[in-house]
């Protein structure tokens, strides 16, 4: 990323206070981020230059943003430009924040980095990795945003996606299995880049989709983390927002002197990361946005310069961490109580001496115990998951006496017997089995052996059966498989795109297709018949689902739909009810589909 400061150098002060997430800050304390309330306020003196109308609309206060026409590819386009939507709407859907974008529309192919042209755009560069008039190069990046500010508030900004040769070969099905290293998911990518385009730099924790490498495929930096929530919540915060939240302040140093660099993690009271921060060169770090309650802290080191490592002070980019300071020993959580609207300090001294050992890759997930596949990235496993072979590789792990501790709730880690050497580096796995009930998000891998430890600071996520990344309360992968652009309007809850009577939501529980009237609802019922043993009612139905007939003796306000004995398990197309305490008397009914087990 290249911010620019419209003709001066940003200047980055020792004496600021990093903040929870990464965002870069100027000498007041202020981070770069886009106005939504009065875009067409900054001026500056010396640089009069207002936020364009074509950048931020003034009346809907939504940051517009223009796709050039060719996309990555001539066969693929549609697809593409949705999935770079589809990022965007992700954003906008965070609670609780100010954030709203508008699709401006297309521009004609061949544009080029340009942050002050007064049009955001997103591209693919794919004759040369020399971009902004040759005077920027992506060189092997996946993608890249530039932006420029005036006074901290960004005036324009573009992200270009790495089309060049054979770098990176980019695909948006979201069930396609990458064959070889170089392929990306636009979606995944697009939605890390956003956030830098929102004011946002790179995480050392491994889960979010700020973490700097995404890996092949789909990965936890799909759909965003926690940490990246609160990024964009104070960054934007909506009303009275952060007057309901709370913060941790302080300092890490070491021997009196600040440490530059130290991660700083706050957890909940199970485990689960909540968010993770940097110190500055005074030491000072900041936990803002954060929900009032009971949090576990802690400090540990970035990775050294190495063959291999999991982040590094010069990963995180701007401001510059590069001469972070490595040689000092990861502490133990601190409990913490956070309280609305106050800030609770919590200082950390470290103690000088690398550390005895640190972890510097991750082994692949598997159900394959002899399988070791090195991941310099995040790992993921799903809730319900179970004997999941979960490992972390370092080059001085101890032989024997170690632990592999998993934080977080609802995870049962058995140990396996560590392999000495593999490429150098010694391993330590575990079976891990996920409970249904486990809290979905981030969690750290943690060694031990007697007083020493090590941390993978939120490398494993824990994803939920259902994923929601857009946060609109019905299921992804319904709405990815019925419709081209998966978060539009018409493929919303509460939407009927087929105008057959039934919402979305409704054609997801029956298991129908939501884009035609004639594939019909599952749970429509067909007929009702009196007997003399009671009613028969019959609706059509999708086999193996279950459904839940409802009565009710009249329509005034004071009757009250009732379960009608217990859920029906349908075992073919045409399901049945039989209402044996209706005999001679009026009732009405409705049939529910009820969510699979």
């Amino acid at each position: 990323m290249r911010p620019l400061c419209l003709g001066w150098l940003a200047v980055w002060l020792g004496a600021l206070t990093a903040r929870a997430f990464v965002v870069s800050v100027d000498q007041t304390g202020a981070s770069p981020h886009w106005d939504l309330v009065t875009p067409e306020a900054h001026v500056s003196p010396g640089a009069p230059i207002p936020v364009s109308t074509n950048v931020v609309n003034p009346i809907t206060r939504a940051v517009r943003f223009f796709l050039a026409a060719d996309a990555y590819s001539s066969t693929n386009t549609a697809a593409e430009l949705n999935a770079v939507r589809a990022a965007f709407a992700q954003w906008q859907a965070v609670p609780g924040t100010l954030l709203k974008f508008e699709d401006a529309g297309l521009v004609a192919a061949g544009v080029d980095v340009d942050e002050l042209d007064n049009t955001n755009v997103v591209f693919w560069a794919k004759n040369s990795t020399l971009v902004a008039g040759g005077t920027a190069d992506i060189g092997y990046a996946q993608a890249m945003t530039y932006y420029a500010t005036l006074d901290n508030v960004i005036v324009g900004a573009d992200i270009v996606f790495n089309a060049v040769g054979d770098h990176y070969r980019w695909y948006t099905d979201f069930d396609y299995t990458p064959l070889g290293a170089w392929y990306q998911f636009v979606e995944q990518v697009a939605l890390h880049e956003i956030g830098h385009f929102i004011g946002l730099e790179h995480s050392p924790a491994g889960g979010t989709t700020l973490y700097f490498r995404g890996g092949v495929g789909i990965g936890p930096r799909l759909g965003l983390s926690n940490d990246d929530v609160l990024g964009a919540q104070f960054l934007y915060p909506q009303g009275t927002l952060l007057a309901t939240r709370g913060r941790i302040q302080g300092r890490v140093t070491m021997n009196g002197a600040g440490v530059l660099g130290a991660i700083v993690c706050a957890e909940d009271p199970a485990g689960n990361l909540v968010t993770a921060t940097l110190s500055r060169q005074d030491g000072a770090y900041d936990l803002p946005t954060l929900v009032p309650g009971n949090y576990q802290v802690r400090a540990s080191p970035l990775d050294p310069q190495a063959s291999y490592y999991l982040a590094r002070g010069e990963d995180i980019l701007a401001p510059d961490f590069s001469p972070a300071q490595t040689g000092f020993l990861p502490t133990t959580n601190v409990p913490v109580v956070v309280q609305a609207n106050a800030v609770t300090i919590r200082d950390f001294s470290v103690a000088v001496g690398p550390p005895a050992f640190r972890i510097a890759q991750l082994r692949e997930p598997t159900l394959d115990v002899g399988a070791q596949i090195l991941l310099r990235t995040g790992a993921a496993v799903v809730v319900g998951q179970s004997q999941v072979v979960l490992g972390v590789y370092g080059p001085n792990l101890p032989a024997s006496g170690a632990t592999l501790e998993i934080t977080g709730d609802g995870l049962s880690v058995t140990p396996l017997a560590s392999t000495s050497e593999y490429y150098g580096l010694s391993l330590i796995s575990a079976l891990v089995s996920v409970s249904t009930t486990a809290t979905p998000g981030l969690r750290s891998f943690v060694v031990r052996h007697g007083n020493d430890l090590a941390y993978a600071n939120g490398f494993l996520e824990v994803q939920p059966a259902v994923m929601d990344y857009n946060s609109d309360g019905l299921e992804d992968r319904f709405q990815r498989k019925y419709f081209s652009l998966w978060t539009a309007p018409e493929a919303g809850p509460d939407a009927d795109p087929d105008g057959d009577g039934f919402n979305n939501r409704f054609e997801y529980l029956g298991g129908s297709d939501p884009t035609r009237a004639d594939s019909g609802p599952s749970a429509r019922l067909e007929r009702v018949t009196l007997t003399a043993q009671g009613s028969v009612l019959g609706w059509q139905a999708v086999p193996g689902l279950r459904y839940q007939v409802f009565s009710r003796n009249g329509f005034s306000a004071a009757e009250t739909w009732m379960p009608a004995g217990s859920p029906v398990l349908a075992t073919n197309a045409v399901a049945q009810f039989h209402d044996a305490s209706a005999t001679n008397f009026i009732r009405f009914y409705r049939v529910q589909t009820l969510r699979p087990l």
